[in-house]
């Protein structure tokens, strides 16, 4: 998180930028920098009411994204009040959109700030360009092997918990390697261990069955499969188990890639576990049911899935849809 730091100190000393730019679909990194910013500018629930708007670059119309960034603060603000302005999946808005948002993007207001959530960029846009130029921008992502020590110590200061090396190693693999997961198994030992500072690896083990992870990730294995009846035993299975289907849904984005990625090696000649595993950021002792997987698929069909999941996070995430009607029954359908 180098870059927002940086946009971190330089708010700390009261340097505002007018755009602030967060590219990437990791959820844990955009929701903690989004917050940090919107705490900066807004104090409390009463300011928010009047100057923090959100819109959504697929749904949402730019006249109207267009009018509250141009609106000016409310009449009681202060003279450094400021409204803030977010949009997601702003990478959504068609070329009309953009094109109409064009002249703001040249000369952007002095009394917004507008905090834009993209999952990728064409950098050859004008809109990109000026972002870059005038404002602050960060890309997100899942960590690299190498990066995974340094999360440590952000974690630990998050929770307010030392974590012993070996109960960060298995919540790392429990949790797929996924920020947001590690997150939540995270919250679940720092409330399980109470009043004590440190999370040892038996805390983790009582905490993190070894059944549920089998079954979850299985379940996984059986959605890429469309194994229909499997799927939907295993999904009653979780619920009454009590498993969150946001958990549910990023195990299945994580699989999903794994095995989008594993095809597209195998169809480039690596196909040595021994060096996909690395390339793929798994054991090797899971690449074998990755590659079986693969080969089961289309990647007409790998694509699909993962672009049904994109859009069921959102919709998921905004209360919109639950998991079994947003993605699980368009995905089984033929």
């Amino acid at each position: 998180m180098s870059q927002a730091a940086q946009i971190f100190k330089e708010l700390d000393n009261n340097q505002v930028r007018p755009f602030y730019l967060i590219v990437g679909e990791e959820p844990f990194q955009i929701s903690e920098i989004t917050s940090r910013i919107k705490n900066h500018f807004i104090k409390n629930e009463s300011e928010a009411a009047f100057s923090y708007e959100c819109f959504d670059g697929e749904t949402g119309k730019a006249e109207q994204l267009l009018a509250s960034l141009e609106m000016l603060p409310g009449l009681f603000d202060g003279p450094e009040s400021m409204r803030l302005v977010r949009c997601d999946r702003f990478d959504k808005f068609s070329a009309g959109a953009l094109e109409l948002l064009k002249p703001y993007f040249e000369n952007p207001s002095d009394s917004s700030v507008f905090l834009i959530i993209a999952s990728k960029l064409d950098k050859r846009k004008a809109w990109v360009k000026a972002v870059q130029q005038k404002g602050g921008v960060v890309e997100v992502s899942e960590p690299y092997d190498r990066e995974w020590p340094r999360w440590q110590g952000y974690f630990e200061k998050k929770c307010g918990k030392r974590i012993e090396s070996p109960a960060w190693e298995k919540c790392i693999e429990f949790s797929g390697k996924s920020l947001s997961l590690v997150w939540q198994e995270l919250q679940k030992a720092a409330t399980y261990v109470g009043d004590r500072n440190i999370i040892t690896q038996k805390d983790i083990d009582d905490l993190l069955s070894n059944s549920m992870r089998a079954d979850i990730f299985k379940f996984a294995e059986d959605v890429i499969s469309k194994k229909k009846f499997q799927v939907m035993r295993g999904f009653e299975a979780l619920q009454l188990e009590g498993e969150s289907e946001i958990k549910i849904l990023s195990i299945l984005v994580r699989q999903f890639r794994l095995v989008a990625r594993c095809q597209k090696l195998m169809k480039q000649g690596v196909r040595d576990p021994k060096v996909l595993g690395p390339k793929l950021g798994t054991h090797p002792f899971f690449v074998t049911k990755l590659q079986e997987l693969a080969q089961s698929q289309s990647d007409r069909e790998l694509d699909r899935g993962i672009q049904l999941l994109a859009e069921t996070d959102y919709l998921l995430k905004t209360g919109q849809t639950r998991l079994f009607e947003g993605f699980l029954t368009k995905y089984l359908s033929p």
